[in-house]
């Protein structure tokens, strides 16, 4: 038997919303519509079969790979010869206690900011017009308009290498600015947030309010992964660009937005080499220009 008909045989009979598919194209499934063939696409939706995924990487040495909601995400053109794998079902749970939210790492964050404002807690507003999903956004410690989303966390689940679940302080998970060490582990499965009790409506009205900022001054039309760069520090990654004069500049089918310097977009089927080229002329473009290293903050598979 082989891993592709190990995991068939773990679907077959199972009465729940986890899907497989062999073969499939990660370009549907990520913000960039961009990648080759994964060997096999799975949306997991039990810690049952998460804890599974974790086995058959250990037996067949597959290689594994939790892609969320694809936002932050380049794939690579070449084929993908693992189990790419996305968290619902189980992972998708959202509930508040008080001024708490236990938050599974499959929801995305715009449900969270609408759900959390309806109850009239404030704190993850900046998350609204951000695309990706609770896990994403606590790996990357995501963040907009001056908060980070490590901030708010109290503690975090995660799931080791050998399929077992732990807890982590918010000490424990070390957040610093679009990082974490969360990545030293094998998937977050959840997490508790602190939020801040206020009223509904004006939560709401501040949440719009970012949201509309945001839409105004980024791409949102066109496929992208979001920013492309991190700001280092006392920098704008998208003003540096500006100012050298890279808006617009293309290569094959991806183009830097002539909206927000720190975006490069899919316009013409651009393939990841197409971006990575692009991404390569920037910075060093900018190191040359302005003597400042740009560090991509989109992760990479499959390279």
């Amino acid at each position: 038997m082989s891993w592709k008909e190990e995991l068939a045989s773990l679907t077959q009979n199972r009465n729940n919303s986890s899907k497989l598919r062999f073969d499939e194209p990660l370009s549907k499934h990520n913000y960039f519509g961009i990648g080759g063939d994964a060997a096999a696409y799975f949306e997991v939706s039990t810690t049952g079969e998460l804890a599974y995924v974790v086995q058959l990487k250990k037996r067949w040495k597959v290689p594994v790979a939790i892609i969320g909601r694809g936002s932050n995400l380049l794939v690579s053109d070449a084929r993908y010869p693992g189990i790419a794998v996305r968290l619902i079902g189980e992972f998708n749970r959202l509930e508040f206690d008080q001024n708490r939210a236990h938050v599974g790492t499959g929801v995305s964050l715009p449900r969270l900011s609408k759900t959390a404002a309806s109850h009239g807690l404030s704190g993850v507003e900046f998350a609204l017009g951000i695309p990706g999903s609770v896990g994403g956004a606590l790996i990357m410690n995501a963040g907009a308009w001056g908060s980070s989303f490590g901030d708010l966390v109290e503690r975090v689940q995660v799931m080791t290498d050998e399929g077992e679940l732990i807890d982590l302080s918010h000490d424990d998970a070390q957040f610093s600015y679009r990082h974490s060490g969360l990545k030293t582990y094998f998937c977050v499965t959840g997490a508790i947030l602190n939020l801040t009790p206020g009223d509904a409506e004006e939560v709401a009205n501040l949440m719009q309010n970012l949201y509309n900022q945001k839409i105004t001054s980024q791409p949102f039309a066109e496929e992208n992964a979001g920013c492309m760069f991190k700001n280092p520090p006392g920098h704008s990654a998208g003003k540096l660009i500006d100012e050298c004069g890279l808006k617009g500049y293309r290569v094959g089918g991806a183009e830097v937005s002539k909206i927000h310097g720190n975006f490069i977009l899919n316009l013409d089927n651009a393939t990841a080499q197409d971006v990575l080229t692009l991404v390569r002329h920037i910075q060093d473009h900018v190191k040359r220009e302005r003597g400042v290293d740009l560090e991509m903050e989109v992760q990479l598979l499959g390279f």
